[in-house]
């Protein structure tokens, strides 16, 4: 690495840097993010020799010791590829920030990215920031936010109605995936099947796993579509899981509706487990009904205390 030029008055600097030590330099969140000339621009440049020093001339900031690449990811994956011939040295301006300077812009960076991202990839960030390491498909893939509003709200958030004091506030994510941990890790524990942990069934879990009930079996079950049969009546599993198996297969125009829908479905089979195989409730012909899901709701936030939580 050679100094070509140094102020101290201006914070500045240019260096003649070999393209691998440009490589080790740190990356930071702005480096992710910072705009930067799309492949084929980098490309076109690639025909006129005359313009390589150009295409190696990259920005540097200075963090205290420390340097921090700021821009070139294009090129960076271009060089990496084989489709850009990587230059043997990079020309560096170098830009002197302060820890402070730095910080305000890396999380300026950071929340203009999080307020982009389709809500699966937020849901992502969220699970990395709250240290939850999800390992099956379900419930790593990040797609559990339309269930969470279920869960809390009683319906997805399209149709919530923002008149209403306590519909008015989006549900925070954050705060409601921290405030169902537990129940995911459970439901995450037992690799639920992705046809079974539909929407409306996994907001259903979340509800009735919420209020502390003992479901680990009824829901290990229905995953596993271990349901029973005794005198061509249904259990309350197999109950559940024929339903489940029979929306899947319908032609529905309104999928919003259908989780509603299979959320009190769910619920249903529930209180039908809870009753017992000595009950006359528990063996039935028909597939369940569904019940009103709004009450196990306001008993799960009770369970929790968060009652008077307007994001939740």
């Amino acid at each position: 690495m050679k100094t070509l030029y140094s102020s101290t008055e201006s914070a500045y600097a240019l260096l003649e840097i070999p393209y691998l030590d440009w490589l080790s330099i740190k990356e930071s969140p702005v480096f992710d993010l910072n705009p930067d000339q799309d492949d084929s621009h980098w490309l076109f440049l690639q025909q006129s020799p005359s313009l390589s020093q150009y295409s190696g001339l990259v920005l540097l900031v200075k963090v205290g010791d420390e340097l921090y690449k700021f821009d070139g990811k294009i090129r960076k994956a271009l060089w990496q590829s084989g489709k850009l011939q990587p230059p043997v040295t990079l020309m560096a301006q170098v830009l002197d920030l302060s820890e402070v300077e730095f910080s305000a812009l890396n999380a300026e960076v950071q929340a203009k990215r999080i307020n982009t991202l389709p809500t699966n990839e937020l849901i992502l960030v969220i699970y990395e920031e709250l240290g939850l390491n999800f390992t099956s498909e379900r419930i790593k893939s990040g797609f559990i936010s339309e269930a969470i509003n279920i869960a809390l709200r009683g319906r997805p958030r399209a149709l919530q109605d923002k008149r209403l004091s306590h519909e008015r506030e989006d549900v925070d994510l954050k705060k409601a995936i921290k405030l169902f941990s537990r129940e995911l890790a459970f439901i995450d524990s037992i690799n639920p099947k992705p046809d079974i942990f539909v929407t409306g069934v996994l907001a259903g879990a979340l509800i009735m796993l919420g209020t502390h009930r003992d479901l680990q079996a009824f829901f290990t079950r229905v995953n596993n579509r271990q349901g029973e049969n005794k005198n061509n009546l249904e259990d309350p599993v197999a109950g559940l899981v024929r339903t489940i198996e029979r929306h899947r297969i319908d032609d529905r125009s309104m999928p919003a509706m259908l989780s509603i829908e299979l959320c009190r479905k769910t619920i249903q089979a529930v209180t039908l487990w809870e009753e017992g195989d000595e009950s006359p409730l528990y063996w039935r012909r028909k597939l369940v009904s569904g019940i009103d899901h709004m009450p196990y709701i306001r008993e799960m936030k009770r369970a929790k205390h968060i009652d008077g939580e307007r994001d939740l």
